[in-house]
């Protein structure tokens, strides 16, 4: 993707270099986990959203996008400038500080150091990923309520003490980029509360099956929409295997996607 750059690249709007600025010591919106924050990142990437970048110490803004998160080498590469000019000033800044928004909430990362490179015949900038970003998000964590029809099933597996094996396989009823809840039904055998069950399994719809670890963080009755006692059980990825936390932000996304276009009248 090829983001258009502009000589006026100082004159973008106040808006954009005010965008929803956020006391640093605001903890409830910085994130520092390498997961998070690579999915946040793979998120601008995927919607092509446009990320405006503030360069340091010049009254200058260029509108840039992520073009690739490379877990490998933990880097990001973003989209160069037309104006030679913005891609020197990119190339000799301290530090780039960058500001972008996903489903209407912003974020904002900062940048040190951008390196100067060239992709598919064009100039574009390789940096290591941030230590930290902020996601001004409306809800502590955003999740996801699966369909009904298109859910993805997780298979809960652990050898137990006295004999005999748990193998339970639930439809996962909501799901984030941090876990996933599960229903359990009368008669079903209650989970061990903060207990890691290592061997289970999440089948995405359209995906291959992605064997992980599961902490059961939180536990509580409820009642299920055909009038029956239940309990809902929340479960957070203890640590996901490479690439899954992508497959996963795939999954949310492309539901989120379909839901907006058939409230919109798309489909």
């Amino acid at each position: 993707m090829r983001v258009p750059m502009s000589q006026g690249d100082s004159s973008q709007s106040q808006q954009d270099h005010d965008a929803d600025h956020l006391p640093e010591g605001d903890e409830r919106y910085l994130l520092r986990n390498r997961r998070q924050i690579r999915g946040l990142l793979r998120q601008l990437r995927d919607q092509r959203a446009v990320v405006t970048m503030h360069v340091a110490g010049r009254d200058m803004a260029v509108p840039t996008a992520v073009l690739e998160v490379d877990e490998d080498d933990d880097c990001l590469i973003l989209d160069g400038s037309h104006n030679d000019t913005s891609n020197r000033a990119i190339e000799d800044a301290k530090y780039l500080l960058c500001y972008a928004q996903l489903e209407r909430v912003n974020v904002r990362f900062r940048l040190e150091k951008a390196q100067r490179i060239e992709r598919d015949s064009h100039v574009a900038f390789r940096a290591n990923l941030p230590d930290a970003l902020y996601h001004m998000q409306r809800r502590e964590s955003y999740r996801l309520e699966t369909p009904i029809t298109d859910s993805p099933v997780c298979t809960i597996r652990q050898e137990q003490a006295q004999g005999g094996d748990l193998s339970l396989q639930l439809r996962v009823t909501d799901i984030s980029s941090g876990g996933l809840a599960v229903s359990l039904t009368a008669g079903m055998p209650l989970l061990e509360p903060q207990r890691t069950y290592r061997d289970c399994t999440l089948q995405l719809p359209g995906a291959a099956p992605i064997v992980l670890p599961l902490t059961v963080c939180s536990q509580h009755k409820q009642t299920l929409p055909n009038g029956s006692e239940g309990f809902r059980i929340g479960m957070q990825f203890s640590d996901l295997p490479r690439g899954a936390d992508e497959t996963i932000q795939r999954y949310i996304f492309r539901v989120d996607r379909q839901r907006n276009a058939r409230k919109s009248g798309v489909f």
